[in-house]
C-alpha cells in the first residue's frame, strides 16, 4: 500500500466538502476517488486503517497520523482556527460572551448607580450606610442559604446501578490534555494518563499544546507515546484561553464520550470505566458527569489546607445537593465526562469565558440537558503560592461575573429554561459569590463604622438604623457559623478530622478572596478575555510522590459518608 506524503494528503484534505472534512477529522479516513460505483479512500493510522476495514471501505493509501495533523493544519488552518474561536458565537450568539455587556444591562447598572447616590444625599449618613450595607447583605444571605440547603438532610433518589460493558461494546473515549509551560509535571502526566484502566485502542488522548510554547512542544517531542497519544498544536490567536484550545482539539476528536484532565491531574485510575458505565445505565439527557476533585498535597502549608477545605466543600457537599435537586452545577475545569454529540450540539466551549467550565454547566441546563456527579476522585496540587493562588483565584471570579452576565441577557428566559429554584441557584453561584466575597470587607468596615463611629440616629429612624444593624449583624453571624459547619462535616468525610485552626482562620481566607474579587473587577474592564496562567509544579510533593498518594488514598470520599451507597454520596 503506498506511503501518502504531507503535500499528497493536504491535496486530498483540500478537495474535501466540508462534511467530508468534518468527518476526516475525527475518523482520519479521506475519501480520495470518487467514481461512479467506485469509492476508494486513504487511512491515516493504525486505528483508522482498522476502522476502514471492519466498515468494508476500499483503501488506495496510508499517511502516518502526525502527518496527517500536519497537513489538515497547513490546509485548513484559518477554518480550524474560526471554528475554535467563533463556532459557539455562530451557533449560539446568546450564549457567547465575545459580544460584551449588552446596553440594556449597561442601563440597568447605571440605574443602580444613581439609586445608590441618591440614597447617599437624601438619607442620613448612617442610614444611608446601614442600608446600602443591608442591600449588600442580601449576596451573603444568598449563599447563606444555599449552604443550610446542603446541611438538611439529603434528598434521596434512586441510582441507576453501573452497567457491566463487556470490552468489546465500550465507547471510544477521548482525553483532551492543555498544555501551556507544564514541562515540570509532565512526567507525573504521562504516568498518570498510563495508569488509566481503559483498552488502549479505545482511548483517543491528545496533549493540547500552544503554538508559540516552543520549549513545552520540544519537551513532549522528546518523549515515547503510546499510539493512542496524540499531540495537537493550536495556531497563535486570541483570546489565547485554555477553552480555545479545547475547542481546537475537539474537532479532532474520534469519541463517543470524553473528559478533560489538566496538566497535575492524577484521576482515578477506574474514572472512565466508571463513568462509560454510568452514562451507559442513564438515559440519553444525561450529558455530564462531574468528578470530585482534591488534592495530593493538602497540609503543605496554610493556603493549601484551606484550598482543601474549600473543595472538599464544594466537591463533597455542595455539587452533590445541587445535582439531587436538579439544579445547575457549576462544573469543575477538570475531570468532567461529556457525550460528545451533546457537547458538540451545544457549541463546547465559549473560548471568551475564562470560567468555561462553570459556563458550560449553565448552558447544559437551560438547554435541557441533566449533570451529575460522579464517585470517583482526581488528586490535583493545591496552589501553594500566595500571588500564583490570587491570579488564579481571580480569574475564576472574573469568570463567575462573565458568566452571569451572559446568562442574564434575557433573565426571563433564563428562568424560564432552568425554573425558579434553578435561576435562584445560578445567581447564587456566579453574581452571589462573585459579590459576596467582592463586598465582604467593606460590609465588615460598614458594621464597625455603625457601631463605634456613629451615634444611632432617634424616633423612626432610630429603630430602621437597629433593624438593619441587627440583619447585618445576623447574616454576617449566620454566614460564619454555616460556613466553618459545612466545612467542618465535608472535611471530616474527607478523613480529614481536627483542623480547627484551618476553620477559625476561614475568614482571613475570605479576605483574601476579597482581594482577588477587587482584581478580578478591575481585570473585567481592562482585560476581560485574558486567561491568568496558573503555575503548576510548585508543590515540595515531587511527582513521584504525588501518584504514591494518589494511589493509597480512598477512590471514593463517600466510603467514610454514612450515606455511602445513596445517589451521589
Amino acid at each position: 500500500m503506498p506511503r501518502l506524503s504531507i503535500p499528497a494528503l493536504c491535496d486530498l484534505i483540500r478537495r474535501l466538502p466540508k462534511e467530508d472534512l468534518e468527518e476526516a477529522l475525527r475518523t482520519r479516513i479521506i475519501r480520495a476517488v470518487s467514481l461512479p460505483g467506485v469509492v476508494l479512500h486513504a487511512a491515516c493510522g493504525r486505528q483508522a486503517l482498522r476502522e476502514a476495514r471492519a466498515r468494508g471501505l476500499g483503501i488506495i493509501g496510508y499517511g502516518e497520523p502526525a502527518d496527517f495533523l500536519a497537513a489538515a493544519r497547513a490546509v485548513h488552518r484559518r477554518l480550524l482556527l474560526h471554528e475554535a474561536t467563533a463556532g459557539l458565537a455562530r451557533r449560539w450568539p446568546m450564549f457567547s460572551a465575545r459580544g460584551g455587556v449588552r446596553s440594556v444591562q449597561v442601563l440597568v447598572f447605571a440605574v443602580l448607580a444613581a439609586l445608590c447616590v441618591l440614597a447617599f444625599l437624601l438619607l442620613p449618613g448612617v442610614l444611608s450606610i446601614a442600608a446600602l450595607s443591608a442591600v449588600s447583605g442580601l449576596f451573603f444571605l444568598s449563599v447563606v442559604l444555599l449552604r443550610i440547603l446542603c446541611l438538611l438532610p439529603p434528598v434521596k433518589q434512586p441510582e441507576p446501578p453501573l452497567r457491566d460493558i463487556a470490552e468489546d461494546d465500550l465507547p471510544v473515549y477521548s482525553v483532551l490534555v492543555p498544555l501551556f509551560r507544564e514541562i515540570s509535571v509532565l512526567p507525573q502526566l504521562v504516568g498518570a494518563l498510563g495508569d488509566l484502566r481503559y483498552p488502549a485502542e479505545l482511548l483517543d488522548i491528545k496533549l493540547i499544546l500552544e503554538e508559540e510554547d516552543i520549549p513545552m512542544q520540544r519537551a513532549v517531542a522528546a518523549l515515547t507515546l503510546a499510539p493512542h497519544i496524540e499531540v495537537i498544536v493550536v495556531p497563535c490567536g486570541l483570546p489565547q484561553t485554555k477553552p480555545r484550545a479545547l475547542n481546537y482539539a475537539l474537532q479532532f476528536c474520534r469519541g463517543e464520550l470524553l473528559t478533560i484532565y489538566d496538566a497535575e491531574d492524577i484521576p482515578d485510575p477506574g474514572q472512565l470505566l466508571k463513568a462509560a458505565q454510568r452514562f451507559a445505565a442513564s438515559p440519553r439527557g444525561l450529558a455530564c458527569l462531574q468528578a470530585q476533585l482534591t488534592f495530593y498535597n493538602p497540609r503543605e502549608n496554610w493556603l493549601t489546607r484551606q484550598f482543601t477545605a474549600e473543595y472538599a466543600t464544594l466537591f463533597g457537599a455542595l455539587l452533590p445537593v445541587l445535582a439531587n435537586h436538579n439544579l445547575p452545577l457549576p462544573l469543575g475545569g477538570t475531570s468532567n465526562h461529556f457525550r460528545v454529540d451533546v457537547l458538540r450540539s451545544v457549541g463546547a466551549w465559549d473560548p471568551h469565558n475564562v470560567t468555561e467550565d462553570a459556563d458550560l454547566g449553565l448552558r447544559l441546563a437551560r438547554l435541557g440537558y441533566d449533570t451529575q456527579v460522579l464517585d470517583s476522585v482526581t488528586q490535583e496540587e493545591a496552589n501553594t503560592r500566595l500571588g500564583n493562588w490570587m491570579r488564579q483565584r481571580a480569574r475564576w471570579l472574573k469568570g463567575f461575573l462573565i458568566t452571569w452576565l451572559v446568562h442574564m441577557r434575557e433573565p426571563a428566559l433564563f428562568m424560564r429554561e432552568v425554573g425558579p429554584s434553578g435561576f435562584w441557584a445560578a445567581q447564587v453561584l456566579t453574581l452571589g459569590v462573585f459579590a459576596s466575597v467582592l463586598l465582604h470587607p467593606l460590609c465588615m468596615l460598614a458594621m464597625v463604622a455603625l457601631c463605634v463611629l456613629y451615634p444611632a440616629p432617634t424616633g423612626g429612624a432610630g429603630v430602621v438604623f437597629m433593624l438593619l444593624a441587627g440583619l447585618n449583624m445576623l447574616v454576617l453571624l449566620a454566614g460564619y457559623g454555616v460556613s466553618i459547619l459545612l466545612t467542618r462535616r465535608a472535611l471530616m468525610r474527607r478523613g480529614l478530622n481536627g483542623w480547627r485552626g484551618t476553620l477559625a482562620s476561614m475568614p482571613l481566607y475570605w479576605m483574601l478572596m476579597s482581594a482577588a474579587a477587587w482584581l478580578a473587577l478591575w481585570q473585567f474592564f481592562t482585560r476581560p478575555f485574558h486567561w491568568n496562567k496558573t503555575e503548576h509544579g510548585l508543590s515540595a510533593v515531587t511527582p513521584g510522590q504525588a501518584r504514591r498518594i494518589a494511589q493509597a488514598r480512598p477512590r471514593s470520599w463517600q466510603r467514610n459518608s454514612p450515606r455511602a451507597g445513596a445517589r451521589h454520596g
